[in-house]
């Protein structure tokens, strides 16, 4: 944790989020079991470090398939006093997105048409506070069919959309799909702007960083594009609520 902060602190940024996994598919993903006290123990220790040189380190945490898992997960976001809880899709049918175990059984509609189907769901039953990177598949889908176009499913992106703002959860720019082999950002601009013209305004942005050297990695590119989606502020969470609007500016 201090490596990533430190890594924020060379590119400049002001506040970082630390989302740690909190799955049941531990195994497959080859994750060790979140451990919430061990994870603000660490974070308290960071900030004492590190706030101090001015920049904030909020608590959050990642969660998988919060609608299946609600018993488990709940208990654990009461205790803890987090300032941002996300909600993600890695599985679906039991098989996980980053496979292409899934996406060889179906082909590309079938496949996206069941993954939004069920992330519909997920965001209408609710628990979280931002909805992560809302096409994820696409990083292996795009190795299995040799494609990807994130416009051919704009029925049922809106649909996700629409359960996002009768919700009150949030969307992130989430920029580690720059990273794969798609070499594109979760979600695109159309899709961003989609959501602007429905009237979502609860916009974050996200690097999802695994390591220090992808810290605020694309975050310009993120910028750029939630500008031209009509965009033109991002927003910051504390104790779970949206608490502010940040003008969008470059900042890398």
């Amino acid at each position: 944790m201090a490596d990533m902060i430190r890594a924020a602190l060379d590119v400049g940024l002001k506040e970082i989020a630390f989302t740690d996994h909190f799955d049941q598919f531990d195994e497959s993903l080859r994750r060790p079991k979140y451990n919430a006290a061990v994870y603000f123990e660490t974070l308290d220790v960071c900030r004492a470090e590190f706030e101090a040189g001015g920049i904030t380190i909020r608590a959050g945490v990642e969660v998988g398939e919060p609608h299946l898992s609600a018993d488990i997960v709940q208990p654990v976001l009461e205790k803890y006093p987090y300032d941002v809880v996300l909600g993600s899709l890695h599985f679906v049918e039991g098989l996980s997105m980053s496979d292409a175990t899934f996406f060889q059984k179906y082909p590309v509609h079938e496949a996206m048409k069941r993954y939004f189907g069920e992330m519909a769901q997920m965001v209408r039953k609710g628990g979280f506070d931002i909805l992560a990177h809302l096409d994820f598949p696409k990083r292996r889908a795009y190795k299995v069919y040799g494609r990807f176009d994130l416009r051919e499913f704009e029925t049922e992106v809106r649909e996700v959309w629409q359960a996002c703002i009768e919700t009150g959860i949030g969307i992130e720019i989430n920029t580690a799909g720059l990273r794969h082999d798609v070499n594109q950002l979760h979600p695109t601009v159309e899709a961003l702007t989609w959501y602007w013209e429905m009237g979502g305004e609860i916009l974050t942005i996200g690097s999802d960083a695994h390591r220090p050297a992808d810290i605020g990695a694309g975050t310009n590119t993120a910028l750029e594009v939630a500008l031209l989606a009509g965009f033109d502020s991002v927003t910051c969470f504390e104790q779970r609520q949206p608490t502010k609007r940040l003008s969008i500016v470059p900042i890398l």
